[in-house]
C-alpha cells in the first residue's frame, strides 16, 4: 500500500503591481519552500492571502492541509497586519509553521518588543517616538535621556530595512524628531528613534529541533571600505538593490567569538526566545558596543528563509541544508501524530 501523501499549503501575501523589492522576495521563498516540501514528499498547494480573512479560511478548509507553511509578511501591503494570519490559523486549530499570533504581534511591534525586553532585563537601546518624545530605557540612566548622540529612525511595524538609508542616522534628538516627521509624511505608518549603537552587528538565527531552540552559528555583518562619514548600517539598498555600492560592501562573516561575548549573545537569544514565546524558527539582531556589551535591536519571528538568506547561510555552516531547514520547521509545527508520518 502506498503511503498517504499529505498536503502542505504554502501561504503568502498577495503581491500587487508596484510591490517593493523586499515583498517580491516572498515569491522566491514560496518557490523554494514549495520545491523543498515536494522533495520531502508533500503535495504542495500555494495560496495568496488578502484582507478577506473569511475567504482565506474558506480556501484553507477546502484544501484541508495537514500543515500551513506561513510565509505571510503583510496583508494589504500593511506590515502591522502580519499577525492576523497566525492568529486566524491558531483560532481554528489549523497547524502552521513558525510563531503564534501573539509572538508575531509582540515582536513585530518594535516599541512593544523593546518594552517587553526591558521588562525582562534584556538590554535594548533607548528609544522615543512622536507620541512619547522622551527617550526611554532606564538601563542607561538619566544621561541617555539628555544625550545628544546618534539616533537611528525606524518604522515601528515594517521590517526588511524599509525606510533605512544614510539619512536615518542623525546626530541629535531634535534631528531625530524631524526625521520621524519626514518619514511619516513620506512613507506613512508609525516611526520611532532608537539610540544608534556604534559597533559590531550580529544576526543570530534559531531553529527548533526536537522541541528545543538550537542557536545556529552567529553571523556578523561587516562594512567593507565604508567612508568615514557613512553610517554603518544594513539599509534598504544594502539588502535589496544589487546596483547599489552598499549591496556589495556589506558582507556576512561567521567569526570565532570570545567566550564572554559568545555567552552573552547566547544568553540574550534564549531569553528572547522565552520572553516572546517563539517557536519553529526566528532571528535576533544585535549591536555590540565598544565595551563589548550586546544590545538587542529586533526579534524577527518570521525571518527570510530564501536560499541566499542569512538564516540558511547559518544553517549550512552546521551542515543543515535548505531542505532540512524546511523539514525541521514543519516538524515543529505538526502535532505528534502527524510528525510520525513524516
Amino acid at each position: 500500500m502506498k503511503p498517504v501523501v499529505q498536503t502542505a499549503l504554502v501561504l503568502h501575501q498577495e503581491i500587487a503591481d508596484g510591490t517593493r523589492l523586499d515583498e517580491l522576495d516572498t515569491l522566491v521563498q514560496v518557490e523554494q519552500v514549495s520545491a523543498a516540501l515536494k522533495e520531502l514528499g508533500w503535495n504542495v498547494v500555494p495560496l495568496a492571502a488578502g484582507l478577506d480573512l473569511a475567504a482565506i479560511l474558506d480556501s484553507i478548509r477546502s484544501i484541508n492541509p495537514a500543515c500551513v507553511f506561513n510565509l505571510v509578511e503583510s496583508l494589504g501591503g500593511e506590515g502591522r497586519l502580519i499577525h492576523f494570519i497566525p492568529a486566524l490559523l491558531q483560532a481554528y486549530g489549523i497547524p502552521f509553521t513558525g510563531c503564534s499570533g501573539d509572538a508575531v504581534y509582540l515582536s513585530s511591534h518594535k516599541l512593544l518588543a523593546k518594552a517587553l525586553m526591558s521588562q525582562r532585563g534584556i538590554a535594548t537601546p533607548p528609544d522615543f517616538s512622536a507620541a512619547s518624545p522622551t527617550p526611554t530605557n532606564s538601563s542607561l540612566g538619566q544621561a541617555a535621556a539628555d544625550a545628544q548622540g546618534q539616533w537611528i529612525v525606524k518604522s515601528v511595524w515594517e521590517h526588511a530595512s524599509f525606510g533605512l538609508d544614510d539619512g536615518c542616522v542623525v546626530d541629535s534628538i531634535a534631528a531625530a524628531q524631524k526625521r520621524i516627521a519626514e518619514s511619516t509624511r513620506r512613507h506613512g505608518g508609525e516611526w520611532f528613534a532608537e539610540e544608534f549603537i556604534a559597533g559590531r552587528e550580529f544576526n543570530i538565527s534559531v531553529l527548533q529541533q526536537d522541541g528545543q531552540p538550537r542557536i545556529l552559528p552567529m553571523a556578523e555583518m561587516t562594512f567593507v571600505d565604508y567612508p568615514a562619514d557613512k553610517p554603518k548600517i544594513v539599509g534598504y539598498a544594502a539588502k535589496w538593490e544589487p546596483e547599489a555600492p552598499e549591496f556589495h560592501a556589506t558582507c556576512r562573516e561567521f567569526p570565532v567569538l570570545s567566550g564572554e561575548l559568545f555567552n552573552a549573545l547566547q544568553q540574550d537569544v534564549l531569553a528572547c526566545w522565552e520572553a516572546f514565546g517563539l517557536s519553529g524558527y526566528a532571528r535576533v539582531d544585535f549591536r555590540v558596543d565598544e565595551a563589548g556589551k550586546p544590545w538587542v535591536l529586533e526579534v524577527n519571528a518570521n525571518p527570510c528563509i530564501a536560499a541566499d538568506a542569512g538564516f540558511i547561510a547559518a544553517a549550512q555552516r552546521t551542515g543543515i541544508a535548505h531542505e532540512q531547514v524546511v523539514e525541521h520547521i514543519v516538524q515543529a509545527a505538526l502535532p505528534k501524530s502527524r510528525r510520525e508520518q513524516h
